[in-house]
């Protein structure tokens, strides 16, 4: 099974202040675990919500809203994919999570979704996208719904749609990874509050309450410009729907998140 841990906001990274000693290097070490498995897809830093915009779509047309977003403890930092035998697995995993992470606020909170879509969906997988280092990739966030968080499945036709749309853009070099989210009911959430290294673990099973600041699928692409993600997110053949909402984030480099 796979399953993405994505790492809530805070003030911190919605700051982007530095990260806490010896931070970067023991992410290194928990993520090396997997790896070393084989069982790591992507795992990134988003530049905070001030640099990213949140597009609508809907039969009475699009709209678009700047960044920051103020529900900050509902704003994804970042995310990584794993492979884990099952749920409880993976929050046995996610229990390695380096403690030098809560020193900056005192507590940070992981989401833990299972991967994949209501209806079956073709997974767009790199892991070597994921890793580079390089500028121009951005993120685009696909926001939850009621029709979402029941796993509703959308029609074959659209499924279908939609992995032709992926087939071609990823056939082209622009779509470098993608996937949908199962709902909340089958995820968890982990709490890290302490610090100096004493840390209390908490897991609260889902499903969660707040469906519209839930995410219900991704896609990570190249392009030149937060325009240029704009136009192109404009351009998926969502299966959901009538109404659509999108949150569209630039990947954070390595050289912003050490401040250099």
């Amino acid at each position: 099974m796979q399953f993405m841990i994505i790492r809530k906001a805070d003030a911190a990274t919605e700051a982007l202040l530095p990260p806490a000693p010896g931070l970067i290097e023991d992410m290194e070490r928990f993520h090396r675990q997997f790896a070393d498995e084989g069982k790591l897809g992507l795992a990134l830093g988003l530049r905070p919500s001030a640099h990213a915009v949140r597009l609508k779509i809907g039969p009475d047309g699009t709209g678009i809203t700047d960044g920051p977003f103020a529900e900050t403890k509902e704003l994804v930092a970042g995310f990584t994919i794993i492979e884990a035998d099952s749920k409880e697995a993976a929050i046995a995993l996610m229990r390695g999570w380096p403690a030098a992470d809560a020193d900056a606020t005192g507590e940070v909170t992981l989401e833990l979704r299972e991967t994949g879509c209501p209806g079956g969906c073709t997974e767009v997988a790199s892991s070597m996208a994921g890793n580079d280092d390089s500028a121009g990739r951005y993120v685009i966030l696909l926001r939850s719904s009621a029709d979402a968080e029941c796993d509703a499945v959308p029609a074959q036709e659209k499924l279908d749609a939609l992995d032709a749309f992926n087939e071609a853009e990823a056939g082209a070099g622009v779509l470098l990874a993608g996937d949908g989210l199962m709902s909340s009911t089958r995820g968890a959430r982990v709490r890290l509050a302490g610090s100096g290294g004493k840390i209390d673990i908490s897991v609260i099973d889902g499903p969660f309450a707040e469906a519209k600041e839930l995410i219900a699928g991704f896609w990570m692409i190249r392009a030149k410009s937060l325009d240029a993600a704009i136009a192109w997110a404009r351009r998926v053949p969502y299966p959901t729907g009538p109404d659509v909402e999108v949150e569209i984030r630039e990947v954070l480099t390595m050289d912003e998140l050490v401040g250099a």
